[in-house]
């Protein structure tokens, strides 16, 4: 892939969708190409060494056009920052002579060998290769310099080599940090924050932008996260927002061990009721009562015509107030939108172990049905929808949350209402187990490929409305 191209989006060549940013990721080897590029670019104009060419980059933070516009403005004060010539020598250790006393250990004579920088400090072999292998082992690589007390000479990364040739571990330890150097210092870079993952991500959306255009990326190795917060993919909620709310979560750690608990009664007989799926459709085992998981409310009540389960009553919490302390109105709005929060976030998870389930499933249809692979994985698509679902609803609750009521929260909460159910919808007809006096296979999959089609529609749908929303500024949003 060509360094200047950017990575199609979801590794798509689709129009690019109002939410998507495009960003390219990097292995270790397509940095060190995108770094010798810009060096390649520069050093002609510059007419420098390319050691000293990659020194002056690295000290403007590979700013090209700053680095050539104070070089042509101050050629000998640019050249002073990184204490090089315009042609270094090539490194060598040279033999001792009567004169020579390394300034660390305090060795001389002709038995020993040195190395003197261009600033003209001399230390022996195995000061210089001690010096430089402590540094490396604290995470330095082109910023070490001369050992010598107040020197400000950089050591140069031809000589930090030549000092570290005997010792290969911690010369591919340099080389690793100098392309993590590389990465951290561009702002537009980011490394994948997934455990030993070795990508870098590029991302050029500007950070003026980020608060109305999430800049979501998503790495080769599967994970899809912010590239300004660093934190686990959270559209449609800002950065600022979600903050607050982590911190929010965070300070009433008491109420979310509450709300987190694993079991609820079922509010008819009050047999215990543990969820072990994703669909909030509950029917108690005991007396068969239906009722909605989240508010514990009729299931009968969550129709297509009165799904109302994702909106706070305001009014409900005025009467609160009028009988109960103002903290506590507080409490039970902060709850509301909880619990919607940890609901789709467990759901997200017990759609992983769908996932696994849906794979045997698939090799039963095949088995049973002589179908192919290709030809069941309308149900491996279906749960790739629900999970990309419960995430979106699940950060659309923060931005709910800090809000401000009127006809445009009214208008989200619609769309928000619409994703819910059809959601809700897709994840019983995938829970649902094909049985002999069941729809057809043929059916069943009509049934999962078109719904699984709206919900992603309607997925598609409310994201493109809040991105539009965050970017007119439709929405008021308040700290509490």
């Amino acid at each position: 892939m060509d360094g200047d191209e950017f990575e199609p989006i979801l590794g798509s060549l689709q129009k690019k969708k109002p939410w998507e940013v495009d960003f390219k990721v990097y292995d270790p080897h397509d940095l060190l190409v995108k770094q010798e590029a810009i060096v390649d670019r520069l050093q002609s104009p510059l007419a420098l060494s390319r050691e000293t060419t990659t020194l002056l980059l690295r000290c403007c933070f590979w700013k090209e056009e700053s680095l050539l516009e104070s070089f042509l403005l101050d050629r000998d004060g640019t050249l002073a920052k990184v204490g090089l010539p315009e042609h270094p020598p090539r490194p060598k250790f040279e033999a001792g002579d009567e004169s020579f006393m390394c300034e660390i250990c305090y060795c001389d004579g002709a038995d020993e060998t040195y190395l003197a920088l261009w600033c003209g400090h001399r230390f022996c072999r195995d000061c210089y290769r001690a010096y430089v292998s402590g540094k490396v082992h604290e995470g330095e690589s082109w910023r070490i310099r001369c050992p010598a007390v107040k020197c400000r000479t950089l050591l140069g990364l031809e000589p930090a080599r030549f000092i570290l040739a005997d010792d290969k571990a911690m010369l591919n330890r340099y080389e690793e940090n100098l392309t993590r150097s590389f990465v951290n210092d561009l702002p537009t870079f980011s490394w994948c924050p997934a455990p030993n993952c070795e990508y870098a991500i590029e991302c050029q959306v500007p950070r003026s932008t980020w608060e109305t255009t999430i800049p979501t990326v998503h790495c080769r190795c599967g994970k899809a996260f912010c590239f300004s917060c660093k934190h686990d993919d959270h559209i449609p909620a800002p950065c600022s927002l979600v903050s607050m709310w982590m911190q929010k979560c965070k300070d009433d750690s008491e109420t979310s061990n509450w709300i987190k608990a694993n079991t609820k009664e079922c509010v008819k007989c009050k047999s215990t009721i543990e969820k072990n799926g994703g669909c909030n459709h509950m029917v108690c085992r005991e007396c068969h009562h239906e009722f909605c998981w989240v508010c514990m409310g009729p299931w009968a009540e969550h129709g297509q015509s009165y799904y109302n389960c994702n909106r706070f009553d305001e009014d409900s919490s005025k009467n609160a107030r009028d009988s109960v302390s103002k903290s506590r109105a507080m409490l039970e709005r902060y709850l509301h939108y909880f619990t919607r929060y940890n609901n789709h976030e467990q759901s997200a998870k017990l759609a992983r172990r769908l996932l696994a389930a849906t794979e045997k499933n698939m090799d039963q249809i095949q088995r049973d049905h002589t179908l192919s692979w290709i030809e069941v994985q309308f149900l491996s698509e279906a749960v790739d929808v629900l999970s990309l679902c419960r995430s979106t609803l699940k950060w659309s609750y923060v931005l709910g949350y800090y809000m401000k009521s009127g006809n445009q929260k009214t208008i989200f909460e619609n769309n928000q209402s619409d994703l819910e159910m059809a959601t809700e919808l897709l994840n019983e007809l995938v829970e649902n187990p094909i049985t002999e006096d069941g729809p057809s296979i043929e059916e069943f999959k009509r049934m999962v490929i078109d719904k699984s089609t709206y919900v992603k529609t309607r997925w598609e749908t409310i994201l493109a409305d809040i991105t539009a929303g965050l970017q007119e500024n439709r929405w008021q949003f308040e700290s509490e």
